[in-house]
Order: C-alpha cells, then structure tokens, then sequence
C-alpha cells in the first residue's frame, strides 16, 4: 500500500471513531430493544408517534445478507419506511424536554458532539423514519449526569431520527442520542427481550452515505409503495410518491439490500460470534430452524402463487397488446386505403376536369377555325415565299379611289352660233293662234375623257 493510501485510510478511521462517540469496544454484550420499550436509562419521556413494531425481513430478501451482520450505506433504498404524510416522531416535544432539563441537554449535546445551543436547530434538521431491518447501533443512555454509550439492536419498526447521510441519530421512544455501531470484542452475547421475528443473519448497521443527500426514500410496508421524505421535513408534509427504486421489484413484500460482494455493503467486522449468538439452547436452536424453515417454504409458496399470478397477467397482457395491435392494424389498413382511394376519386377528378378543359380549348379552336376560313388568309410576312413559277405580268389596274391625270384638252372646233328665229306678228288677244312647236335641239355634250370628241351636228 502507498503512502498516500495509508493516510487515507487512517484519516477515514478517525473520522469513524469520532462519528460514532469514542469507538470504544464494550465487552461482547449486545442489548435488545423493542420498538416501543423505552431501554435502559432513558434521556427523555417517548416522543414516538408511530411504535408500530414490524416483522424484519426473511426468506430470499435476507438470505443475501449471509449470517453476519451488514453495513450498509445511509442513502440505500427500502433502509427506511414509514407512512406517507405521518411523522413517526415529535421532535417539538422532545426540543421541549431537552431545553428545560439542562443537565439532560448538555450530556445529549456531549454524545452528539454539537453546541447545547444548537440541540434545537440540530433535531429540526433531523427526518423522523422507521426501521426497516434490526439495526445495530451505538446507543447512549443517561446515568450519573452523563451519557453512557453500548452496543444495540433496535427492532424493525423503531421510530428514529436520521441525518443528512442516513445514520440514526435520535431514538424516538426515549430520546437517546445514537451513533453508528462499532464491533465488540470476544463473543457476541444478545441481552434483553427477545422479539419472534428477530434473526441474527437479518441484521444491518448503518454506514454514513458518501455524500449529503436531499431526501430520504422510503418504502411503506403496509402498501407496498415508495415515497421521498425531504430530509428536516419533521412533520412529513412535503411526502411525494415515487416510482420503485432501481433494483426494487414492484409491489415487493420486503425492499431488498445490497450484496455483501459490492461497494454499498459489506461484512460489519466483529468478534467470533459462533453459537452464543442467541443465547439458544440445542433445542431452540433446532425449534427455531424448523420455524424459519417453515417461513421459508411459506414464503417460496408464495412467491411461486405469485409468479404464477405474474405470468397470468403477463400472459394477459400480452393477449391484450396483441389485441391492441390487431385493432391498430387494422385502424391503419383501413386509413391506408381511405387515403388510396381518396388519391384514385383526386386522380379521377383531375383527369375529367383535364379532358373538359381539353374539350373546351377544342371548341374554341373550331371556332377559330370556322372564322378564318370565311375570310381570306393573309400571307405570313415571316415565312418565305416558296418558289413557284414566275407570275405572268398583269395589266395594271388603277385604283378608283387614284385621281386620274386629265387629259390635254384637245382644240374643238369653234361653234357657229344659231340664227336667232324670228318673231311672229303679235296677233290679237281675241284670237290666239297655235304656234309651231319646237323641236328640241340637241345640245352639245362633251366627249368623255377615255373618248374622242364628236363634232355637235347642227340643228
């Protein structure tokens, strides 16, 4: 090992001893306490609020365990329960208690190394729980003015008060300060009332978390169901359901610890503890192997009717999602063809709009057709002419609308002017007489402009 290693090792063996209050080794002897027993030399009247005592885990959950005890880490799931909204500890009564008996604040202050001042503000910091499992812990009890520290088991079910890391800190039920355990020397002797479900191999001591932690998670035995508990919330009303931690099985009888093989937990190191234990004879030894061998077999019969039951609903629900995805299936062939035969009536009405327009821009073309050939097709100035024959040459015309040149008039002949006719007599009114009549004269006409002029003939 390096040195630095080895520093660092000794430095976390230091900061043990002073979180536990001496790490000091008293003897072999372990004593039992009950959920609601005050124990020994008492600090204060019970402030537990919930000392309903719980059956410790068995059968598989604490088999992994193994017949040692276990330390595990504060901030390990299912290490604490409780019920939602219900604070198992009234930490009021207790500030009470310990603010008007100096002596019994100032020895409470010593065992949890703080200021008196501050044994307020300290248990105001602290989360009421309970015990999921026995737990080994250093208890303090107040004798001669002093705290008095020794090793205990405290029963599933205890009411206490953890900190920021997950250790113990305050026993509900007499007020006595705690710190994490520490081994015994020479063999392990159980003193005290012992409880039916307490077994040696379904113990665990509480090792502070590697960091503060924001809230403690809970699980709820009655149940089955886990909650968070933000850590100093004493009266439990900030609770808020979570779903099972990872490694938790759901609806799970008991939470389920760590592995001894990993990180999190590992044998807590002590002294030889072979039979003397329990302080059971041959035959409690043997009466209670036949017990917990019947607890097993009833707990694996009903771990098979429970997984019986699990494959049942697992059966089910896979019948029902392959319903489910038939019906879905189906909803969506039915949706594909909706939307193929929505595109086939779209591609249809396009076509017949297309060969309406197409009739349309027909007639119109006929039309335009009819009009141009009932009037004379102007040459393309753009197309060239084709090469026909040459035009034979035509006279020309002359326009009507053209003025014409006159022609030079030609001399006429100079008319001879007529002999005027003579007078008749004038004859007397009374009797007229019937005068010759005259014959009209033909008057010259001048020759048209295209024509020779014709000689007037006389009269």
């Amino acid at each position: 090992m390096s040195a630095g290693a080895a520093v660092v090792v000794a430095m976390a063996v230091i900061l043990s001893i002073s979180l536990i209050g001496g790490g000091s080794r008293g003897g072999g002897e372990i004593f039992l306490q009950t959920a609601a027993a005050a124990g020994r030399d008492p600090f204060t009247p019970s402030a537990a609020t919930d000392t309903r005592s719980a059956a410790a885990p068995s059968g598989p959950s604490a088999s992994r365990i193994g017949s040692r005890t276990v330390a595990v880490s504060g901030a390990h799931p299912g290490l604490y329960g409780g019920t939602k909204n219900v604070a198992s500890c009234d930490v009021e009564k207790q500030i009470t208690y310990l603010t008007e008996n100096e002596s019994k604040g100032s020895a409470f202050a010593g065992a949890l190394r703080i200021p008196q001042a501050e044994v307020p503000a300290y248990l105001r910091s602290l989360t009421p729980v309970r015990l999921v499992w026995d737990t080994r812990v250093t208890n303090h009890g107040y004798r001669d003015g002093r705290a008095t520290a020794y090793q205990a088991v405290l029963q599933a079910g205890t009411a206490v008060l953890v900190d920021g890391r997950g250790v113990p800190r305050v026993r509900c039920a007499c007020g006595n300060p705690l710190a994490p355990a520490v081994a015994v020397q020479g063999e392990q002797k159980y003193k005290g009332e012992k409880w039916t479900a307490f077994r040696s191999s379904t113990i665990v001591a509480v090792v502070p978390a590697p960091k503060p932690m924001k809230a403690v998670t809970m699980f709820d035995p009655e149940s089955k169901a886990w909650f968070e508990r933000p850590n100093g919330d004493i009266q439990g009303r900030s609770d808020h359901p979570i779903p099972p931690p990872k490694g938790q099985q759901p609806n799970a009888a008991f939470p389920v610890l760590p592995d001894p093989s990993t990180d999190s937990a590992d044998e807590f190191p002590e002294g030889d503890d072979r039979d003397t234990q329990d302080d059971r004879t041959d035959e409690e030894e043997e009466h209670g192997d036949e017990e917990q061998k019947k607890d097993e077999d009833e707990k694996h019969k009903d771990d098979d009717q429970k997984k019986d039951e699990d494959e049942k609903h697992k059966d089910d629900d896979q019948k029902k999602d392959d319903e489910q995805k038939k019906e879905e299936d189906e909803k969506r062939k039915e949706h594909e063809e909706q939307e193929e035969q929505k595109k086939k009536d779209e591609k249809q009405k396009e076509q017949e709009e297309q060969k309406k327009k197409e009739q349309e821009e027909q007639k119109k073309k006929d039309e335009k057709d009819e009009k141009q050939k009932d009037q004379p097709v102007a040459p393309d100035p753009d197309q060239p002419p084709s090469p026909v024959e040459p035009e034979k040459p035509v006279e020309p015309q002359q326009d009507e609308k053209q003025p014409v040149e006159p022609e030079p008039q030609r001399p006429q002949p100079p008319k001879t002017e007529e002999p005027a006719e003579p007078q008749p007599p004038e004859q007397p009114p009374e009797q007229p007489q019937e005068q010759p009549q005259e014959q009209p004269q033909e008057q010259p006409q001048e020759p048209a402009p295209d024509q020779p002029q014709q000689k007037l003939r006389n009269p």
